[in-house]
């Protein structure tokens, strides 16, 4: 699964995920770390990644064309600790298949995962 997480998403995070052996690259890592959110959104098309993110903007389906993306994973970060972060980021991920979630946007809370479009 290939993953495209946002300058947000913090190195624990990320290095959580390869140890699973996802294949995550960082903004950073592709010079994007400043980068305003439509850059972020449109390099994840076209690289064909999944965006992960904290920022909840992206879930505007207004400004993003959400149904071109290879699917956006929003984690609501409030009220959870880093360590059940990493975990339910990474749980999403063993639990779902790339190809489900293509033009979708997941939000993962601490008790339950919201899906646009249902």
């Amino acid at each position: 699964m290939k993953i495209f997480a946002d300058h947000c998403i913090h190195t624990d995070v990320v290095q959580a995920l390869r140890d699973k052996g996802f294949n995550v690259e960082r903004a950073i890592d592709a010079g994007l770390e400043k980068s305003p959110d439509e850059k972020i959104f449109n390099y994840a098309i076209k690289t064909s990644r999944i965006l992960l993110t904290f920022d909840r903007d992206f879930g505007n389906i207004i400004r993003f064309n959400i149904k071109r993306s290879a699917g956006i994973v929003i984690i609501s970060v409030e009220k959870m600790s880093w360590k059940m972060i990493i975990k339910q980021t990474v749980n999403f991920f063993q639990k779902n298949k790339e190809k489900n979630l293509a033009g979708t946007i997941y939000i993962i809370e601490p008790k339950r995962v919201r899906i646009w479009p249902k």
